[in-house]
């Protein structure tokens, strides 16, 4: 009962999150979207990193993020990554683990 949670999602090395946005918008540019490269740039990061990568994305595009996630995807595939995008502010440990 006395031992911590330990998360399994570790910060990505060597993370750039502009080289991020950068790699996001143009796996969503043109006709479709590059949906194998997007799951692994999202789910290879930290909630942190996501987090400053959607900021970048705002930044170099002056446009949301999830809002083009969202417009690209679709169903359970679109839930999932916005899902992980999103900000769910400071997580509290659930008091069963």
């Amino acid at each position: 009962m006395g031992a911590k949670y330990r998360g399994s999602i570790h910060d990505f090395p060597d993370f750039d999150p502009n080289r991020d946005a950068e790699a996001l918008y143009a796996a969503m540019k043109g006709f479709g979207s590059d949906k194998e490269a997007i799951l692994e740039l999202i789910t290879s990061r930290s909630n942190r990193q996501r987090q400053e990568v959607s900021q970048s994305y705002k930044s170099l595009y002056g446009k949301d993020l999830i809002a083009d996630l969202k417009y690209e995807l679709t169903g359970k595939f679109e839930r999932l990554i916005v899902g992980l995008i999103s900000d769910l502010g400071p997580q509290v440990p659930n008091p069963r683990w």
